[in-house]
């Protein structure tokens, strides 16, 4: 697949997001920004912050029970 026929990847504001708000982001040229928050950053410290965001929903697939979180 050529690089014009990618389809374009919808990045979400990872500031917003954190704060529950679902707010898509804009590209301008390499830049994204988004008109909430005003966040402006490239795609790879988008990719940063969803990183941050990872660890933070880390969990919430498994049920803990109290053993397992006196193990943590």
């Amino acid at each position: 697949m050529s690089d014009s026929q990618r389809p374009e990847v919808i990045y979400r504001c990872p500031v917003c997001f954190s704060r529950e708000n679902d707010v898509y982001l804009f590209r301008a040229g390499e830049i994204y920004y988004c008109v909430k928050c005003s966040f402006t950053g490239s795609e790879a410290q988008l990719h940063d912050f969803y990183a941050d965001l990872r660890k933070k929903y880390k969990w919430i697939q498994k049920r803990l029970v109290l053993e397992d979180q006196r193990k943590l």
